[in-house]
């Protein structure tokens, strides 16, 4: 009787069963795959998916994995040892054990070959030399050869008949009637020193009574009704020297003018009714500083007040943050309000009596003298 081989079915990508995970792990992958008919890519991607049996951390090569190395290419051997493919490798070197498929010799490249290098597509020297396409490519990057482009043409030299029509018609004209690129042309004229062609666009000249339109309103409002742009009216108007008319544009008041730089920019807009925009270009024309600022703008008269009163105070009736004239009086070394510092004179008593004899003699309080004297790390005076 005829044995009939039966042809398994292949279940690639198919759901996995319960059986088939619980062999994961156990039965080697190529046996496995072979069984479930399956990849052995795909065994080792669940198996690590699922982390089974994965690379263990590094240990010690034994007498029985010294043995294996060589008779499996390093791959399949670090699968089989649950070890990096590198760590493999490098092991099989350090004990001059050649690869389990040794690398075929190569055939020494001569100059003829060489010379044809980036002379034509990879494809076609790997086709001509008999070698593969990836090793021509790794010599002639050796070589910094770089790689033939096909849609670059050989140069041509420019004829004298070719030069005369530069300039005279448009770049993509001239690449069209030479069968020459747009930048190939571009690239020629600039060296060349020759002018593009641009014909001179035909502007209509202005008249009287245009003129006489203009700044008589909004530069949008006549340039619809002269039918010209925006930008050539703003540029008549700048050449006549008119004024911009705006009739949104609302007028200051002695009354608004007095607000700005005194309250804030919103608030100064809420009672004005201009815009917090505007109120900003006219107080920076004033030269005023922001109200309420920590960025504050110190005057000499300000200065002054530093240090005469409480920094609260002085804040508050200069409309700033109390930190800002903290940091201000701080900067120009002044003392706060209201403490009474320590004098040389008075320091130079910490110690040569007992703390509550100094504070009655200095009119200070018992506390205070004993800190100041901790600070300055003095010893205590000892009654005799």
């Amino acid at each position: 009787m005829q044995n009939r081989t039966r042809k398994r079915k292949r279940r690639t990508g198919s759901p996995w069963t319960k059986a088939e995970l619980r062999q994961l792990g156990k039965t080697p992958d190529s046996v496995l795959a072979k069984r479930a008919g399956r990849t052995i890519k795909e065994v080792l991607a669940e198996r690590a998916w699922r982390r089974i049996r994965l690379d263990t951390p590094p240990r010690r090569w034994t007498a029985r994995e010294i043995q294996l190395l060589g008779k499996f290419n390093d791959h399949e051997l670090a699968r089989r040892l649950r070890r990096p493919k590198h760590v493999v490798r490098r092991k099989r070197i350090s004990f001059r054990i050649p690869p389990f498929r040794p690398q075929s010799p190569s055939r020494a490249w001569t100059a003829a070959e060489i010379g044809l290098l980036g002379t034509l597509p990879d494809a076609e020297l790997a086709r001509r030399f008999r070698r593969t396409e990836s090793s021509v490519l790794a010599y002639r990057g050796k070589l910094g050869i770089p790689k033939p482009d096909p849609k670059v043409r050989p140069h041509r030299p420019w004829s004298a008949r070719e030069i005369k029509l530069l300039g005279k018609f448009f770049d993509s004209e001239v690449a069209r009637r030479l069968g020459r690129t747009f930048d190939e042309v571009t690239g020629a004229r600039y060296r060349l020193g020759i002018a593009a062609h641009r014909p001179a666009p035909r502007r209509r000249p202005w008249t009287s009574a245009e003129d006489k339109r203009i700044g008589t309103g909004p530069d949008k409002e006549i340039a619809l009704k002269i039918r010209r742009s925006v930008d050539a009216v703003r540029q008549r108007r700048r050449f006549l020297g008119r004024p911009v008319v705006n009739p949104a544009w609302k007028s200051w008041t002695p009354q608004e003018d007095a607000l700005v730089g005194r309250l804030t920019d919103e608030e100064v807009a809420v009672r004005t009714g201009h815009s917090v925009k505007a109120i900003v270009h006219r107080r920076l024309a004033k030269c005023l500083p922001k109200p309420k600022s920590y960025y504050h703008t110190w005057t000499p008269e300000e200065d002054a007040l530093l240090g005469t009163d409480l920094d609260k105070a002085i804040a508050i009736r200069l409309g700033v943050r109390r930190a800002v004239v903290g940091a201000r009086r701080d900067h120009l070394g002044i003392p706060p309000f209201g403490r009474n510092f320590w004098t040389p004179a008075e320091l130079s008593q910490l110690g040569s009596a007992p703390d509550k004899v100094i504070a009655e003699r200095l009119g200070r309080s018992v506390q205070s003298v004993k800190l100041q004297r901790l600070r300055r790390k003095i010893r205590r005076c000892q009654p005799t």
